[in-house]
């Protein structure tokens, strides 16, 4: 998920030259599929089910209350909210926004999103954040890979 939105921010920067958050004033009317990658990772990093961020927060949480170490809910709980407080932001400005007035040389071509070259990468993760979600209870999640392996190597 994280580095979905590394990418998505590099797409900016070089498809529009963006470099600050005021700058991402309507982007995804600009560039749709790149904000929608940017969208699956930042909810991923919230929480967000079913986005593999859900996964990992929801599969901590029961580790430790398992192990009797219920204060690590809170920290799950402030670092999603610290999360949301972060990206939602973002995201409102990115979808809904006035458009800013980008200058004319980064309007450059009729092409509506960056090149496929740099769009196929963080499309890619963001759909492997959202199949590794929604697949989390299958014997292909990496979940279930790592228990047969564990299974395997250690005969439980």
């Amino acid at each position: 998920m994280k580095v979905t939105l590394f990418y998505c921010a590099g797409n900016f920067s070089e498809t529009l030259g963006i470099h600050r958050i005021r700058e991402m004033d309507g982007v995804g009317r600009r560039m749709p599929w790149s904000m929608a990658a940017f969208t699956v990772g930042a909810l991923g990093m919230i929480g967000i089910p079913p986005i593999a961020g859900f996964i990992s927060k929801w599969t901590l949480g029961l580790g430790a209350l398992q192990v009797g170490q219920a204060w690590v809910l809170l920290v799950l709980l402030g670092s999603a909210l610290l999360n949301a407080a972060y990206f939602l932001p973002l995201l409102w400005r990115g979808w809904f926004a006035e458009p800013a007035r980008w200058p004319k040389d980064r309007w450059a071509g009729e092409r509506l999103e960056t090149h496929w070259m740099l769009l196929l990468p963080p499309l890619l993760t963001a759909l492997l954040s959202l199949l590794v979600g929604l697949l989390a209870a299958t014997a292909v999640s990496p979940l279930g890979w790592s228990q047969l392996i564990v299974e395997r190597e250690f005969a439980l």
